[in-house]
């Protein structure tokens, strides 16, 4: 199969350049389309068939810093926004995770179906930004021409908002859930029982402690704010501290968390409270993944380039609209109003540590989530 045919979801054909032009001047000779398309402030685009843009309005060019129409025209619309997979197989539409996007989907649904509307996260892949958008699409014809008549919203603050106040409040109400629950066990247990029950104690209002200063760290790294810190940190020693926090809730669950350090206690510089976040999170998915009686790994390791690298392992595998979409902002394995936990792992590492964050799952290893930290 020719290169310019291979796909993994969505046709990858194009039309011509020429085609483009003339299916251009079919929109812009017709002044009433052209006059509403630019009285509305919202994303408006007109696609062919092809889903590439033959029109668009001036706020999308606003957005997009384009000075004439025809720097955006034949592009597809994650093209447009610079989508970390637009170019992985064929342009926009044709890789294993358009499978998951809600933008193409929309599109292919509206020509085949009726007008249709999905949200779709696009993670630019120069600026590492995030949209979370909700498309519009229907089929329109014009001088007996087919065109997707694509509105496009950028809700990006409402989905961000609604996720972290939702998840912020739903960690704090199950550690206070969880101290309420140790205030009344004390007035019905032995008192040699009581240093166990204070042990316990303190461990949730330090947990809760760290959930509102996790909460102030990724507000701050969403809005750009933030300002790493520089702190000298001892590989094993930080990964004992993040397992020790999980210990108890493992404990209940007769779960276990082994440590394996390949490191030799490397010495190493980073920003500890953005460190303890991402390893927190790798933990913290890991355990919620398994059932009861099984066990968690957590290894570190010396990289060639001399590079730490922090694993953590399970058995449960992903499906693959999970692996598909795992570091997408408000997606989550735990249901609606979740997915902020390897959102953030990805953020925070990437953007603040200059580290990389990757996974793998399958059959033959399991689920591993690895974080990989310069020295």
């Amino acid at each position: 199969m020719k290169r310019s045919m291979l796909t993994c979801f969505a046709s990858p054909g194009r039309s011509s350049q020429e085609e483009i032009l003339q299916q251009y001047r079919v929109i812009a000779d017709d002044a009433d389309m052209v006059a509403m398309l630019n009285s509305v402030a919202s994303l408006l685009t007109v696609l062919n068939i092809n889903r590439q843009v033959v029109y668009t309005n001036q706020t999308v060019l606003n957005l997009l810093g384009a000075t004439d129409i025809h720097q955006v025209l034949g592009k597809r619309v994650g093209e447009l926004f610079g989508c970390q997979h637009a170019f992985a197989v064929n342009g926009c539409g044709t890789s294993q995770h358009c499978k998951a996007c809600g933008a193409v989907q929309t599109m292919l649904s509206c020509v085949m179906e009726k007008p249709w509307v999905e949200e779709c996260s696009i993670t630019n892949d120069d600026t590492n930004v995030t949209f979370d958008l909700r498309v519009h699409c229907s089929l329109i014809n014009v001088k007996s021409n087919n065109f997707i008549f694509c509105s496009i919203f950028d809700i990006s603050n409402e989905k961000r908002r609604g996720v972290m106040e939702r998840i912020f409040f739903h960690d704090l109400m199950n550690t206070i859930n969880g101290l309420n629950g140790i205030s009344y066990a004390l007035d019905k247990v032995d008192v040699s029982e009581y240093p166990m029950y204070m042990s316990y104690l303190a461990i949730l209002i330090n947990s809760l402690t760290e959930q509102i200063k996790s909460h102030r760290v990724l507000t701050m790294a969403e809005k750009d704010e933030y300002k790493p810190e520089q702190h000298t940190l001892t590989a094993l020693d930080m990964v004992n501290e993040e397992v020790q926090k999980y210990r108890q809730q493992a404990a209940m669950e007769t779960k276990k968390i082994t440590v394996v350090d390949y490191s030799g206690n490397q010495s190493f510089v980073s920003d500890k409270i953005l460190l303890s976040r991402i390893l927190g999170n790798m933990i913290k998915n890991a355990l919620e993944a398994e059932p009861s009686g099984s066990e968690i790994n957590v290894g570190i390791f010396k990289d060639v380039d001399g590079s730490l690298i922090f694993r953590v392992h399970n058995e449960c595998i992903m499906s693959e609209n999970e692996r598909l979409q795992v570091f997408n902002r408000s997606f989550s394995t735990k249901g609606s109003n979740r997915g902020l936990g390897t959102y953030s792992m990805k953020l925070l590492s990437e953007k603040y540590l200059n580290g990389t964050v990757s996974f793998v799952s399958n059959y033959s290893e399991g689920t591993v989530f690895t974080v990989k930290i310069p020295i």
